[in-house]
């Protein structure tokens, strides 16, 4: 290695430990400054593959990324506890930034470790088992910054569910690079807002994912968790994007199939878990206040709650802000995501005593008492709702309420009358579960 080699290295090396040094510091810092926001990206993509004992899937993703990648983009692995020598083939492996687990977290789980790990401007979830093409980055990228309300763009393929599938008649990888060529052509033309976008590649801007926050670890293994994170996307305005001017190989669902007679079980516990998340998702997303919106996570959260991110400090959450609470209140904080919690602005601190008296002027005192922010009402239909900055948002089910710990709190009865004094607001909805202690 000459002097000129050996010194571009060293700085390569010595940026990364310097800027993942500086990332950790960041989270930690987010609970009293919203560091999260402050880091410095580069203007590039980072490409986040999660992995699990698919190794020679994976080695061919790789090496597709890195012959048909022209765009600036940075890979970062994460490994689900392989036992089939991925750890050991990431640690020889140049050029990529990885991270080996000792257990299974499963998709949502090694995905919001590499978007933690991330540091490029825009944000791809790559499947281990797919292969890239020809032009395939600068199209998607193209799509996306095409439109501001683009939120999420995903490409064709030859192996998938949904409306990104396409008919091939290739029958090896050299055809199937020679049909991309052909295919990729980029083309506005051909770019589909669509109610869905499957999670083997998905394409974002930060400045996005802050808005929208991290994958929900709540669901096991894989599947579903990719219709959660578009809807929730949808939620806030954001459109979903099929880039029908682009095409990448997929092998299908090779992680999933290795579980064998545990994937029936695994899909229909996560079927179950987004059904009694969301009970009627394409309901929401008729209703007034989603039109033409610009909103972020914590607009549909409650206001009146406690909350707490990685450390040990709990917040009350009241009129769009944090109060750091010193002492012990007897409310039960909510667990949320550094990014979440760094969307609050953040307020001097307040006393436990404070936070108890505010509990009982909110849940406890009379709507004549006139202050109506935080109160809880409900309608004939046994909907409830909050009433949040003179808006009326209604918790999706009983099941948000248990999670934001209201459920025993007793809402005032109101008439339809008495709501339509108020606009509709966005739905409250719970908060991604988030297992890892950094995110």
């Amino acid at each position: 290695m000459n002097n000129k080699a050996r010194d571009n290295k060293g700085y390569r090396d010595g940026y990364t430990k310097g800027f993942d040094t500086g990332y950790a510091d960041g989270y930690r810092r987010a609970q009293s400054e919203s560091a999260v926001h402050k880091t410095a990206y580069f203007e590039g993509t980072s490409i986040i593959i999660p992995t699990y004992n698919q190794l020679n899937y994976l080695k061919e993703c790789i090496d597709s990324i890195f012959q048909y990648t022209n765009s600036s983009f940075e890979l970062i692995i994460v490994d689900n506890a392989s036992e089939d020598g991925t750890a050991e083939y990431l640690q020889s492996c140049k050029g990529i930034r990885y991270r080996i687990n000792p257990e299974n977290l499963g998709f949502s789980g090694a995905v919001n470790q590499g978007l933690r790990m991330a540091r490029g401007t825009t944000l791809l979830i790559l499947n281990n088992d797919a292969i890239v093409t020809t032009h395939w980055l600068d199209n998607l990228l193209h799509c996306l910054n095409s439109n501001s309300k683009f939120g999420i763009v995903g490409p064709v393929t030859n192996y998938i569910s949904g409306e990104q599938l396409i008919d091939v008649s290739y029958t090896n990888m050299a055809e199937m690079q020679e049909f991309s060529q052909v295919y990729n052509h980029s083309n506005a033309q051909r770019w589909y807002v669509t109610s869905r976008l499957t999670g083997f590649c998905m394409l974002f801007r930060r400045k996005d994912f802050f808005r929208l926050g991290y994958f929900d670890e709540g669901f096991e293994i894989g599947n579903c968790e990719d219709d959660d994170y578009g809807l929730r996307a949808r939620l806030l305005g954001m459109q979903l994007v099929i880039a029908k001017d682009t095409f990448i190989h997929h092998y299908g669902s090779v992680s999933m199939k290795s579980l064998n007679s545990r994937f029936e079980q695994v899909y229909a516990n996560n079927l179950s878990f987004y059904s009694e998340k969301w009970s009627d998702p394409h309901g929401m997303l008729s209703l007034d206040w989603q039109r033409n919106a610009n909103l972020q996570t914590i607009d549909s959260y409650p206001t009146c709650v406690m909350v707490q991110g990685t450390g040990e400090e709990t917040y009350w959450i009241q009129n769009g802000s944090r109060y750091p609470i010193s002492g012990d209140p007897w409310l039960q904080a909510v667990r949320v995501s550094q990014v979440d919690l760094s969307n609050w602005h953040l307020c001097e601190e307040i006393s436990a005593e404070e936070v108890n008296r505010r509990i009982q002027s909110v849940y406890h005192s009379s709507l004549l008492d006139g202050d109506m922010e935080g109160k809880l009402v409900k309608m004939k239909d046994g909907s409830v709702y909050q009433c949040k900055e003179n808006k009326m948002h209604r918790f999706i089910n009983r099941q948000t309420l248990a999670v934001w710990q209201l459920e025993s709190y007793q809402p005032w009865h109101v008439n339809e009358y008495e709501k339509k004094k108020y606009k509709e607001g966005a739905p409250i909805i719970t908060p991604p579960v988030i297992k890892a202690n950094n995110i």
